[in-house]
């Protein structure tokens, strides 16, 4: 993404909010959660991060970054950290956040590609915020599809707001599910965190 941080300071978390609200008005479903991830979700979701070994941690629908900032503050210094957001104005926000985070302004069902573009064939994390229920099954497939073709199958950490729900829809896809609830968050959700892509 081209460098908007010079001139450029992150958004308070009041305009965050606004921002978050704003989209899910206009675009419903589309996005994920009314408001951005509280800290005990977002910590909940970087779970899987070591902070003592240098990885390859990506996100997928990586918003304004209340994620991101988290994972970036968890993971080692030499970790590579990959966001990618769809909408130019999170993307934006995001950006000015997160120096550390590549922020990647796509869409995850072509992570395919995304991933070859920056000679990327091994991850170790995936923080999933997008709402993979409400994807078509060709959006899921093909986001599926790319991890599944990934050298070492990585955790995948997805963000629910609805706990315990779609326990049984991971666990079709998933080989290991395992759901930590948080209920300290705007609406009461949890973390699905998952590993080995059914086929």
């Amino acid at each position: 993404m081209p460098n908007a941080k010079v001139n450029a300071k992150p958004l308070t978390r009041r305009q965050e909010r606004l921002l978050y609200l704003r989209k899910w008005l206009r675009h419903g479903r589309r996005i994920a959660s009314v408001a951005p991830s509280s800290r005990a979700l977002s910590e909940a979701t970087c779970g899987r991060i070591d902070a003592r070994t240098p990885q390859t941690i990506l996100e997928l629908g990586a918003g304004t970054g209340a994620v991101t900032r988290v994972a970036a503050a968890a993971m080692h210094p030499d970790s590579r950290l990959v966001a990618i957001e769809r909408d130019p104005d999170f993307a934006r926000a995001l950006d000015n956040a997160v120096p550390r985070a590549e922020v990647v302004v796509g869409d995850a069902c072509d992570l395919a590609a995304i991933l070859q573009a920056r000679g990327i064939d091994h991850v170790d994390v995936v923080l999933n915020g997008l709402p993979t229920p409400s994807l078509t099954v060709e959006q899921r497939r093909r986001i599926a599809d790319a991890i599944a073709g990934l050298a070492d199958q990585p955790w995948v950490s997805q963000i629910t707001v609805m706990p315990w729900v779609y326990q049984g829809f991971y666990r079709c896809r998933f080989e290991e599910v395992r759901f930590q609830p948080v209920f300290r968050n705007l609406r009461p959700g949890g973390v699905y965190h998952c590993r080995g892509v059914r086929p």
